[in-house]
């Protein structure tokens, strides 16, 4: 993850990864499980959590897709950087400015200043993790030392008794780290590392254990990055072919998952919103509907009472006995009310079937006395405690008896009714019915209590509660999300709210994000193994055929590099071990040209001096005798004249056979044919041969046949063909060995063969004397002359007129057999135009 080799021998992390690494951590929470951001540092960032989820989430790809393709334009890096920091400083001052968490004041802007400077050019190379490790650890020591409290609610309470020493620590570790940077101290330095990557990593656990996730993803991509500083010997190969693989592999495997399951995790969030909302509503609607029924019932049966004319007069006379059996029909189940009395105008109970011994009590400071005043109306009471320490609620209505008296009839509805009647949505959720006059509950689903203040009122406020029907999201003390809906019940002044925990709303999407996040992470993990198990093989492959280029014509070398599978890897490698076998070929042949050639020049050089220096001293000695008047005899002069001759047919032979191998080499080498008598030019070549070597030329034997062999050839090659061909059979014999020329017809043409009983010629040799230069080994020994031209033009000759030539030995001093045949007609299309 270095850009940079260190220095001192500690890799050097970029910023750019751990930003990198915490944002798409970051990102990833917010989107997948936004519900879990309850506490209240998170409140202000809530509404628009998951848009800033997927702006740390594309803002980090795109930073780590420039760091993985370094190559890439460099305003990629810079779109995803803008994004990245543009998120995290909203969230800096939503989160941790205002929610007063100092820590994280320091280190999102340290983050991003360290950030800023690495994408300037002078910095683009430079691993600074180590600067904002050291700024971070500095800043957190003096901070929590000042007061330890600015460790902020996630981290205070745990560490209150140990919070001073941490400080310490910290300033200690960053400290060393300081020393140690500065003076490329590399013990000092990785000490310091470690000892502040088990700070950090030990602020990730109390993170997570304290749920402040972002906090978590932080230091934990902090302890990451020290530990690669720690740990990681050297930084990857960015140009080699296993990081490639493994950067795209793991970029499709890894990115695109995120993507979709971001996508669907939003997707079923929205619809359980809905569906969470709508079961809300309808809880809320449902229990607002009942508790509406009930009142009506209680009021219709109150107001009947109260107008009865039978009851009317029972209180008029004070008929005790009666009006408690009147009262009894009251309290009849299921009827609204557990109990029933009569108060007369001073507030005085004067009967109740229910409360027999409450008679004459006085009851004048109940609110459900004193708000009873209008005839035609019933006052539903505030909660209270009744004289057996029931909680209840009174509906009480006046009885007027005559002008100016009236008695006030009461009904009291036992709170624990409301808890037993319930519809099936509610078992879901916690239902609370509160009187808003002073927020008492008076019933709550799985909890208890009554009379106390409704807890719903510490959620919401007094304002959004005051409202007739609603639905809010709210955080509640613990730092839980809830979904709260409310509604009034209409002529009463109670509420009805329904609170459902998001989280366990949304179990079944957060199951999902798990499993999505592991199948992200399965799938980097899987790509990790393939990425390296095929670069692995690639890279081998790709070495070995690297090692092949690096000794390509090398001699001695020409080891195959080996081909394994049928890929196209494997075509490569078979097309560079033939290119290879080629190019040794070449080299070979090279080689070989080149020390023909340097032997060329050596024969040449030796072959040209051999006549020159004859010439040369002929020449001194006839000035010499020039200079001295000195006169030569006829015959001396002619014999001295005659080996002047020889010399300079000799130069004039080397020099003929040097251009007819130039011309060959050209591709000028042509023939003039004209009709000619083989046997006539044989007999004048035997003759020029042995007249010329006189008797110490080994005796030349000619066989023709008696008719003249006429045909169209070229007369002045085939002189020279015959010619090189006796001479050189000349040259290496014996003068008592006799050479065998002949020259017999054949149905198509003519044969001609010369045989010698010289030297002879190896058997590896044979293949390669027709070759230019080359001379066989036993022929060098001999000491003959020759440049080793001659074969190679008697070749092209009998080629050119159509016909084939070669030679045959039986080793050395076996004498050798040259057989030539020509054909008679005119040459073949494949000579044609010569």
């Amino acid at each position: 993850m270095g850009e940079a080799v260190s220095r001192a021998g500690l890799n050097r992390v970029r910023v750019e990864w751990v930003a990198a690494a915490f944002g798409l951590l970051t990102g990833v929470t917010m989107v997948y499980v936004p519900y879990e951001f309850g506490t209240s540092i998170f409140r202000l960032i809530y509404p628009y959590i998951r848009l800033m989820g997927a702006s740390f989430m594309v803002g980090s790809a795109t930073m780590l897709v420039a760091l993985l393709y370094p190559s890439w334009p460099a305003w990629i890096g810079g779109v995803g950087r803008a994004l990245f920091m543009g998120t995290l400083t909203l969230y800096w001052w939503k989160a941790t400015v205002l929610g007063g968490v100092v820590t994280g004041v320091i280190v999102y802007p340290a983050m991003g200043v360290f950030l800023l400077v690495e994408s300037l050019p002078r910095w683009r190379s430079q691993g600074l993790f180590t600067g904002f490790l050291l700024t971070t650890s500095l800043a957190f020591g003096a901070f929590i030392l000042v007061d330890p409290s600015w460790l902020g609610p996630g981290f205070y309470p745990v560490y209150r008794p140990v919070a001073r020493p941490l400080g310490a620590l910290f300033l200690v570790g960053g400290a060393l780290l300081g020393v140690g940077w500065w003076r490329s101290n590399t013990r000092l330095e990785r000490g310091a590392v470690g000892m502040l990557t088990v700070l950090f990593g030990q602020l990730a656990l109390v993170a997570g254990y304290r749920g402040t996730w972002t906090g978590m993803q932080l230091y934990f991509v902090m302890t990451l990055g020290g530990g690669l500083m720690l740990f990681l010997r050297r930084r990857p190969e960015m140009s080699s072919v296993g990081w490639r693989l493994f950067r795209g592999v793991a970029l499709v495997s890894v990115l695109p998952i995120l993507a979709v399951g971001a996508l669907a995790s939003v997707f079923a969030q929205k619809a359980i919103e809905r569906e969470l909302r709508d079961k809300a509503r309808q809880t809320v609607a449902t229990e607002v509907a009942r508790l509406e029924q009930t009142m009506t019932m209680a009021r219709f049966l109150l107001l009947g009472q109260a107008g009865d004319p039978v009851l009317l007069a029972m209180l008029r006379e004070r008929n005790e006995e009666a009006l408690r059996s009147r009262l009894r029909l009251l309290e009849f189940q299921p009827g609204p009310f557990d109990a029933a009395w009569v108060l007369d105008g001073a507030g005085r109970a004067l009967s109740s079937p229910s409360l027999p011994t409450d008679a004459g009590r006085d009851f004048a400071f109940r609110d459900y006395f004193q708000g009873a005043r209008t005839p035609g109306e019933v006052y539903l009471s505030r909660p209270f405690l009744g004289v057996n320490q029931m909680p209840m609620v009174a509906f009480s209505t006046p009885a007027v008896l005559a002008e100016g008296r009236r008695d006030i009839l009461v009904g009291g509805m036992a709170l624990p009714r409301m808890g037993r009647d319930h519809t099936p949505a509610t078992r879901d959720y916690l239902v609370e019915i509160f009187d808003r006059r002073g927020g008492e509950l008076l019933r709550a689903t799985n909890l208890g209590g009554v009379l106390t203040r409704a807890p719903v009122m510490s959620i919401l406020d007094g304002a959004t509660l005051a409202t007739t029907e609603g639905i809010t999201e709210a955080v509640d003390a613990s730092g839980r999300r809830l979904l709260v809906a409310h509604a009034q019940v209409p002529g009463t002044p109670w509420t009805v709210s329904v609170t459902a925990p998001l989280r366990q709303a949304f179990a079944a999407v957060t199951r999902l994000s798990a499993i999505v996040v592991l199948l992200a992470l399965a799938a980097g993990a899987v790509a990790l193994l393939l990425s390296r198990w095929v670069g692995r093989d690639v890279a081998q492959r790709l070495t070995a055929l690297r090692d092949g280029f690096a000794v390509l014509g090398t001699p001695g070398l020409d080891q195959p590099v080996p081909t394994r599978g049928n890929d196209e890897l494997a075509q490569l490698t078979e097309g560079f071990n033939e290119m290879a076998a080629r190019i040794e070929r070449t080299q070979k042949e090279l080689r070989e040209a080149i020390a023909s050639r340097d032997q060329f020049m050596s024969i040449a050089s030796h072959e040209l001096r051999t006549p020159l220096t004859p010439l040369k001293a002929t020449i001194e000695l006839l000035l010499r005798q020039c200079r001295t008047g000195q006169e030569l005899s006829p015959e001396r002069l002619r014999g001295t004249l005659e080996r002047l001759r020889r010399q300079v047919d000799r130069l004039t032979r080397l020099i003929g056979d040097m251009l007819d191998v130039s011309r060959l080499q050209a591709g000028r080498f042509s023939l003039r044919r004209t009709p000619m008598d083989l046997s006539a030019l044989s007999r004048e070549v035997v003759d020029r041969i042995a007249h010329a070597r006189g008797e110490l030329t080994a005796p030349i034997s000619l066989e023709l046949p008696e008719e003249p062999l006429v045909g169209v050839w070229d007369e002045q090659r085939l002189d020279q063909l015959l010619t090189n061909l006796v001479e050189n059979a000349v040259r290496y014999s014996r003068p008592d060995k006799p050479i065998h020329v002949r020259v017999r017809p054949r149905d198509d043409g003519v044969l001609m063969e010369v045989e010698d009983q010289g030297i002879g010629v190896p058997t590896e040799n044979l293949p390669h004397l027709f070759e230019p230069f080359y001379r066989a080994q036993n022929a060098s020994s001999h000491h003959a002359g020759g440049l080793g031209l001659g074969l190679a033009i008697c070749r092209e000759i009998v080629e050119r007129h159509g016909g084939r030539i070669h030679a045959e030995s039986q080793g050395p001093g076996h004498g050798t057999r040259f057989s030539v045949f020509l054909p008679s007609q005119d040459v073949t299309d494949r000579v044609a135009g010569t």
